[in-house]
C-alpha cells in the first residue's frame, strides 16, 4: 500500500476515534483532503471506492453534529468501517502488498 493510502486510513481512523471528542471538523477536514488523490487514481475500483468511503465519512460528520440518532450513526460506522476495509484490501491488491 502505498504512503497516501495509509495516510487516508490514519485520517479515517481518526475521525472514526473523533466521536469522543466531538467530532471536530478538522477530521473531516483531513480526510476529505484526499478526494484528489482518489480522482487521479488509476485502479477505477478504487478510485470509486476511495471517494465513497470520503463521502460517507463527510456524511458521518455532519449527522454527528446535527445530533442525528445514535442507531443510524451506528448504521453509518458500520458502513464506514467496511468500506475502509474494501479500500485497504484492494490498495494491498492494486500496489503489490498482497493477493486479496
Amino acid at each position: 500500500m502505498d504512503k497516501q493510502l495509509i495516510e487516508f486510513d490514519n485520517a479515517v481512523e481518526a475521525l472514526g476515534n473523533s466521536i469522543f471528542f466531538d467530532v471536530p471538523p478538522k477530521y473531516i477536514t483531513d480526510v476529505q483532503q484526499f478526494r484528489e488523490y482518489f480522482d487521479h487514481h488509476t485502479d477505477a475500483k478504487l478510485r470509486q471506492l476511495g471517494l465513497r468511503l470520503i463521502d460517507e465519512c463527510t456524511a458521518f460528520g455532519f449527522m454527528y453534529r446535527a445530533s442525528v440518532d445514535y442507531n443510524k450513526l451506528y448504521d453509518k460506522t458500520l458502513e464506514i468501517g467496511h468500506l475502509r476495509g474494501e479500500v485497504t484490501r484492494r490498495g494491498l491488491r492494486s500496489h503489490g502488498g498482497a493477493q486479496a
